[in-house]
């Protein structure tokens, strides 16, 4: 398996980019579905800060008749959202109350494989953040409030196929952030308050196609993570208010990637390490303590492992994880703190 590849595909399967950056890098349908670059970045074998399951329940979450299942975002009331793909290969949004699933599709989706609707975030009311990929390709973020969709469209974003917008984060002050592709392929972070755009570039991020900034989550203080890429092509993790960005890197896990996903009202911030064997690795950052997220059921073959998107004020933690068959299935993390 080509490292690089499966680095692209794993910031799609990270909260908030699943449609964004699937589109532009044209990835096949995978469990990781994202992040990119990397040349050079290989070398050396994970660490030992790699090797154990951080302590806790570990659920598995299944839509039925799923053919993958990728847990994005929990709220403070447990309350899972995420999105499946189905035998012909179409997104869809779900919300996972208690193992009650509860389907979500955006009216203005495309119905053809690699289209459709993911959800990337929850908040304490219900109310669901995404992305929808249209049936010309293009990628459009949306609100949805009790079964009303409102489109989210930053007005800098390119309208291409591969091009649009993403809602990847939405807090309980009814702030959005996401990323957009513009019309020449280079991603921008953005927050939007209440219809109110403001751009999010990293002073480091390249100006290339396909590099640039990416916001994956916002708390209710304002702290956003994300990552961008620099001239280069590297992605670099980071996580703050914008302006105060700080880098986060496991230390344990050099030369390994590590993306962040997402940070609570305490400041914890989740993510994952991918190695240079191309095996993914879940990380919770606790003021600089990290603590590795094996789920116990992940492969543990180049393009398997374990993926963390999401975690509330409880300190549940929500992603996915990929079987030694391949096969990629949602879980909860409970008791992590």
């Amino acid at each position: 398996m080509n490292p690089i590849r499966t680095i692209r595909r794993l910031a799609c399967t990270l909260t908030g980019l699943a449609v964004t950056l699937a589109a532009a890098v044209a990835v096949a349908p995978a469990a990781f579905a994202g992040t990119r670059v990397l040349p050079g970045m290989f070398a050396g074998v994970v660490t030992a800060s790699a090797s154990a399951a951080a302590p806790g329940r570990y659920t598995t979450i299944d839509v039925p008749g799923a053919a993958a299942t990728f847990a994005g975002s929990v709220n403070d009331f447990g309350v899972v959202a995420g999105r499946y793909t189905d035998t012909q290969g179409v997104s869809h949004g779900f919300i996972d109350r208690n193992g009650v699933f509860t389907t979500v599709n955006d009216p203005h989706a495309g119905t053809a494989p690699v289209q459709g609707t993911a959800v990337h975030a929850i908040n304490e009311v219900g109310v669901l953040g995404g992305a929808y990929t249209d049936a010309h390709g293009v990628s459009h973020g949306f609100i949805d409030r009790n079964g009303v969709f409102t489109t989210v469209n930053d007005p800098h974003a390119g309208t291409a196929p591969g091009q649009g917008t993403t809602v990847n984060g939405l807090n309980n002050r009814g702030v959005l952030d996401g990323t957009y592709s513009d019309a020449h392929g280079v991603f921008h972070g953005y927050i939007d308050r209440r219809g109110v755009f403001t751009t999010v570039n990293h002073a480091h991020a390249g100006t290339a196609p396909r590099q640039g900034t990416t916001l994956g989550f916002i708390n209710d203080r304002g702290a956003v993570t994300g990552f961008y890429f620099n001239s280069r092509g590297n992605p670099v993790s980071f996580a703050g208010p914008p302006g105060q960005f700080t880098t986060v890197t496991d230390p344990a896990a050099a030369p390994s990637i590590t993306l962040a996903s997402a940070i609570n009202d305490a400041g914890v911030i989740v993510g994952t390490t991918i190695t240079a064997h191309a095996l993914a690795h879940g990380f919770i950052d606790r003021r600089g303590a990290f603590t590795t997220v094996n789920d116990p059921h992940a492969g543990t073959a180049p393009g398997q492992g374990t993926v963390v998107n999401g975690l509330n004020n409880r300190g549940i933690i929500v992603g996915l994880y990929i079987d030694s068959h391949g096969t990629t299935h949602g879980f909860e993390l409970n008791n992590a703190r």
